[in-house]
């Protein structure tokens, strides 16, 4: 029997700031491809169209219109907020989909975009409730200069006013820049805080961690950062930590999934799994079985197919919510020992996802505060 060619474009960048996170991405989505191929229980053959922006930021929009041309409906990709609001109005004009599965800073809910990476109120949050308990409630805030650095920060901030706590300083670095990275770690060390909530990404926050790491190490101090937007696909540009102890928060970890680990290792290699790989891994899965049921990839009958129900993937069942277009998710929250990062809490139930934190009651941080009455956050400029 002839397999009807089904066609899909993947749009992750090899190259610049997020090139782990692209690669990492890149490789669960074609391992996603190659067994569905395999199996042969579809019906269908996927057949992926790729386009590798290479880290130019207007490039996404190019490698969109090039696969939208050439008559993909469905794109899978981009790491960056930028990269996916510059690509909805095509995406819009062409009636496709694009399946972001990329954790993100929320705020942002749109019809021709399904969302399968981690919202805020899906990992920033139960790991800061995790940290506030473990180390207590004085903060110093790290970011790029964007989006995902100020939302983040943003919340944050709330959560340690309602908590009682404390910002004790908070700097912003420009994207993929190290310039400075001294005189931030100096001004940190001043006054240590209880925990840094670090929002860089690429090399500056490898950079900062390992500025961080050495200084950590003279002074004698064991600092917990918070990093939740760092993945194991990541660690080989960190190398070994000796005086942090590094936390992370995401709906997948090796030891979360560990048949589904095994299986890729033996298939692929002793390779660095990371949610970005999953989530790249998820997202074909969910549009497989979505295909399939439907006959055809109409993207709105996709999406009506999947908002009826929860689909088993490799992390479990996931269900679209029709409000948002958002998964629920599972929350792990990880800890770096060694090379590898070994889960210390996970949360009893997949999350919804808030995007825009209307549905999400901060009042509980309420009862890590002292005084709930008398705020105590400083931010220092």
């Amino acid at each position: 029997m002839t397999l009807e060619d089904v066609p899909i474009g993947l749009l992750w960048s090899s190259k610049g700031t997020y090139e782990c996170l692209g690669r990492s991405s890149l490789a669960g989505a074609r391992h996603a491809i190659d067994r569905i191929n395999r199996s042969g229980r579809y019906g269908f053959r996927l057949c992926a169209r790729e386009y590798d922006p290479r880290g130019g930021a207007e490039a996404y929009r190019d490698g969109a219109a090039a696969l939208l041309e050439q008559g993909v409906r469905h794109i899978f990709g981009a790491s960056t907020s930028a990269s996916r609001k510059d690509i909805i109005p095509d995406l819009q004009q062409h009636g496709a989909l694009l399946w972001y599965s990329c954790s993100y800073e929320g705020f942002e809910s749109n019809e021709n975009v399904v969302y399968l990476g981690a919202t805020p109120n899906q990992a920033l949050l139960p790991l800061l409730r995790y940290a506030l308990h473990a180390y207590g409630k004085t903060a110093f805030l790290i970011g790029s200069n964007y989006v995902w650095g100020w939302e983040s920060n943003r919340i944050t901030r709330e959560v340690l006013r309602i908590s009682g706590g404390e910002v004790l300083g908070e700097r912003y670095l420009h994207l993929g820049s190290t310039t400075g990275i001294d005189e931030l770690v100096d001004a940190l060390l001043v006054r240590p805080p209880a925990f840094v909530l670090n929002n860089l990404v690429g090399e500056s926050s490898y950079a900062f961690l390992q500025t961080l790491d050495a200084a950590s190490q003279r002074l004698g101090l064991r600092l917990p950062v918070l990093s939740y937007d760092l993945t194991e696909a990541e660690l080989e540009k960190i190398g070994p930590l000796e005086a942090l102890s590094l936390l992370t928060a995401g709906p997948f970890f090796e030891e979360s999934a560990p048949e589904f680990t095994r299986r890729q290792y033996a298939g692929h290699g002793q390779m660095r799994l990371s949610h970005f790989y999953t989530g790249a891994h998820v997202s074909i899965e969910l549009f497989a079985e979505a295909r399939a049921a439907c006959g055809n990839d109409d993207p709105g009958q996709l999406l009506a197919w999947l908002y009826e129900r929860p689909v088993a993937t490799s992390i479990g069942a996931i269900q679209l919510c029709s409000r948002n277009n958002h998964g629920a998710l599972p929350c792990h929250i990880a800890e770096l020992a060694g090379n590898r990062f070994r889960i210390v809490h996970t949360e009893p139930h997949p999350i919804e996802a808030d995007p825009y934190l209307t549905q999400t009651d901060l009042r509980t941080f309420e009862s890590l505060s002292v005084d709930s009455t008398r705020p105590r956050l400083r931010i220092v400029k």
